[in-house]
């Protein structure tokens, strides 16, 4: 069994255990209060005061709720962990390629709702391979999470970044034509031309960029950005493919 569905059977068994608890809590106040409970039990404490029932009673009446709100917020956090490892890439902290094509997804109909710009750029690290034959995977690890790290610091809050492969990343430019989108993909070609990776090497990166057109879907929308990017790659590398750029497919 994968690693992802062992994260998502635990979710689901960690939701149901939290919705019984609660569930409990709910059904165990509506006996209470259609039956009398609390008055009945105050009044059989009473004809025991010898064994002081009343003070167990009221710790079992704090101490439970108390407990409950502790299993619950600890649940909670657990199911958050959860997701958010099911969501994010490893290596890099971002979010994985199964997130971001959810993303992508959820994005694209937004943008056909309210007829908004949408634009995806795809860059791909030039000779990654090369980086890792000359120095090492660990090397090649630490090129990943400098490049993830530089590029999420360069794009804007609304907009958001995944790993979609091995060097291969995905920008979501949300409310961004495809003009702006190739600006901003020059300007992450011009940061990852000029920043040093730890390597004795320059590192670059190639950038195909397209721009939702009415009624397509993201399938379409990221295979246009694809096949930019090929075009960026086959034109020598280092440079932005998309529309009104000099790289561009005829």
């Amino acid at each position: 069994m994968s690693r992802f569905k062992h994260k998502y059977l635990d979710l689901r068994r960690l939701v149901g255990e939290l919705v019984l608890a609660i569930l409990l809590v709910v059904l165990v106040f509506l006996l209470t209060a259609r039956f009398e409970v609390s008055e009945w039990l105050m009044e059989w404490a009473k004809r025991h005061e010898e064994y002081e029932l009343d003070d167990l009673l009221l710790s079992v009446l704090v101490v439970g709720p108390v407990y409950l709100l502790v299993f619950a917020y600890r649940r909670h956090r657990e199911i958050g962990k959860l997701v958010e490892q099911a969501n994010t890439d490893v290596l890099t902290g971002i979010f994985n390629r199964r997130r971001g094509m959810e993303l992508l997804a959820r994005e694209v109909r937004r943008s056909h709702r309210y007829h908004r710009h949408l634009s995806v750029i795809l860059c791909d690290i030039d000779h990654f391979k090369q980086i890792n034959d000359q120095f090492g995977h660990p090397v090649g690890d630490r090129v990943l999470q400098s490049f993830a790290r530089l590029a999420s610091a360069r794009v804007r809050d609304l907009d958001l970044i995944a790993r979609t492969g091995g060097e291969e990343f995905m920008v979501i430019a949300t409310e961004t034509s495809g003009a702006g989108a190739v600006e901003l993909a020059e300007r992450l070609r011009s940061a990852v031309e000029t920043t040093s990776f730890g390597v004795e090497r320059a590192v670059t990166a190639s950038f195909g960029v397209s721009q939702l057109r009415p009624g397509e879907s993201y399938a379409a929308l990221m295979q246009r950005a694809d096949e930019r990017l090929y075009w960026a790659k086959r034109g020598g590398r280092n440079r932005v493919s998309g529309p009104g750029a000099t790289a561009a497919k005829p």
